[in-house]
């Protein structure tokens, strides 16, 4: 049942380990034996985290090259954690980003700027709407 679009997920072999297929590439996601699971694989925030990294690494990095920047290795460090708020408690999503060569602070401040407009943050972001449905199963 894999899509073409999207994300299509298979959970229930081994409690919490879920295998997910999208297009021809599969992963695994799982949870922290704390909360009940076997940690085989990255928790579902994790991979929310790393796609946010990773999309922002990635999109630092083709501007840096349409720009003739050499910054060498990009390191992005994305974390969540819970901060208090008026509205609650919420959680905060915070990314550190480091980069292997030296550039001016003028360089810094643009490629941070254009990290923030990668697609992962402009999703994370926004309002997204999220619609659920039953669809029968189907091996």
């Amino acid at each position: 049942m894999a899509s073409k679009n999207g994300v299509t997920v298979t959970n229930g072999l081994d409690n919490y380990y879920t295998e997910a297929i999208s297009g021809e590439h599969t992963f695994y996601i799982d949870e922290p034996e704390k909360v009940g699971g076997k940690d085989k694989a990255p928790a579902p925030t994790d991979y929310v985290l790393g796609a946010l990294a990773s999309c922002t690494a990635i999109t630092i990095r083709m501007y840096a090259e349409r720009k003739g920047w050499e910054v060498g290795i990009i390191r992005v460090n994305a974390a969540l954690a819970p901060v208090m708020t008026a509205d609650g408690l919420r959680q905060r999503m915070k990314k550190e980003v480091a980069f292997e060569k030296d550039l001016t602070e003028e360089q810094v401040a643009r490629l941070l700027e254009i990290g923030e407009k990668c697609p992962v943050s402009k999703m994370l972001k926004a309002e997204v709407e999220m619609l659920m449905e039953h669809r029968e199963y189907r091996e």
